[in-house]
């Protein structure tokens, strides 16, 4: 049976791992000055629109994070982030291993709000130097439980941070989910516009690994965290010496296929769809969506009995939550990728509803 565990289960996807064979023989420079990821570099700005951004790789979200908060911060500074952010669950102190603080709010879905953020701050900022001061925001798109950001939560963020000087950093380990999902309004380059920095995730969109870190040299925060970003990386032990195969991947990732679509963008429409299909499949077999998502991650209530059956025959990913209800309910969560088939959504749907039979 199909395993919904997560979206990166599987190798590469087609077009990525041929690029790979094909240019397997190739000698090139190391650490990322080959020609493949200088290529994957100018793809990267022309998709996102901003062709002044400076484009570096990174193998995973978690070092990514790291480069990215070291270099918009001070050591004194950390990113003010919703309680339940990636860096907080599930990074194990990383940031704080780099020396920043990070600075949770009461916000809840990964949705990081002016409100949540001005209580922060205004902590912060009564206690001077006592506290850590907050350098920047942080939020992913999608979240953490897959909210798609709207372009009005976006700006919101977006003008309370300019507002206050704050750095603006998106992490995109799923963005490409975000940006093909249904009803999304905002877009890549609307991103790329307003946030000093960002990622496109291909650990979970079609590659063996890599993310693509991408920073404006406008303003001078930009510039410097451009020039401090290659220490960075060295001594955070990223600084790939195979780096070219990112290169590749991306350069395969974003040019264009016949029909003139990006595969990027292509891998998670697909896995939108699939999670989309598998979601009102589940509903009509009698499950209660946990929320409701347009991403590619899908979460439902169910008993811990039917949650560990899940988890032994479809690899659904079970989490402990607050059942509002009182009855020690537990939340499955349901992931579909790029190589998801779609029989197989059909398959894992019927296998749910015979466990509910």
């Amino acid at each position: 049976m199909h395993q919904f565990r997560n979206d990166y289960s599987e190798g590469a996807a087609p077009e990525v791992l041929d690029a790979l064979i094909r240019t397997n023989a190739e000698q090139t420079p190391g650490y990322g000055t080959d020609a493949h990821c200088a290529r994957a570099a100018e793809l990267i700005r022309a998709a996102v629109g901003q062709p002044d951004a400076f484009v570096t790789f990174a193998p995973g979200g978690t070092v990514a994070n790291i480069l990215a908060i070291s270099a918009l911060t001070d050591e004194f500074e950390g990113p003010i982030c919703a309680a339940d952010a990636h860096p907080t669950i599930h990074e194990t102190g990383a940031i704080e291993g780099c020396g920043r603080r990070l600075l949770a709010t009461r916000d809840g879905l990964g949705v990081l709000t002016p409100e949540g953020a001005e209580g922060v701050y205004r902590v912060c900022a009564a206690n001077g130097c006592h506290t850590t001061r907050p350098g920047m925001v942080y939020f992913s798109d999608t979240t953490e439980l897959g909210h798609v950001w709207t372009r009005a939560e976006f700006d919101a963020i977006c003008d309370w941070a300019d507002a206050r000087g704050l750095a603006i950093y998106v992490d995109g380990a799923r963005m490409a989910s975000a940006m093909t999902a249904d009803g999304a309004d905002l877009d890549i380059a609307h991103i790329a516009a307003r946030a000093d920095a960002f990622t496109l995730g291909g650990t979970k969109n079609g590659m063996l690994f890599g993310e693509a870190l991408v920073v404006s040299p406008r303003p001078e925060r930009g510039r410097r965290a451009i020039e401090r970003l290659p220490y960075l990386t060295k001594r955070a032990g990223a600084m790939t010496a195979k780096g070219r195969l990112m290169g590749v991947m991306f350069e395969a990732a974003f040019t264009a296929t016949e029909n003139g679509e990006l595969p990027y963008w292509a891998y998670a429409r697909h896995a939108n769809a699939c999670a989309t299909r598998l979601a009102r499949g589940m509903v009509e077999a009698g499950y209660e969506p946990y929320l409701t998502t347009a991403g590619n991650q899908q979460f439902f209530w169910v008993t811990p009995e039917v949650g560990e059956r899940l988890g032994s025959e479809l690899g659904a990913e079970i989490s402990l939550v607050d059942d509002p209800t009182g009855a020690g309910r537990v939340v499955a969560r349901f992931v579909t990728s790029w190589a998801t088939p779609a029989d197989a959504v059909d398959k894992a749907v019927a296998c749910a509803a015979e466990l509910l039979a």
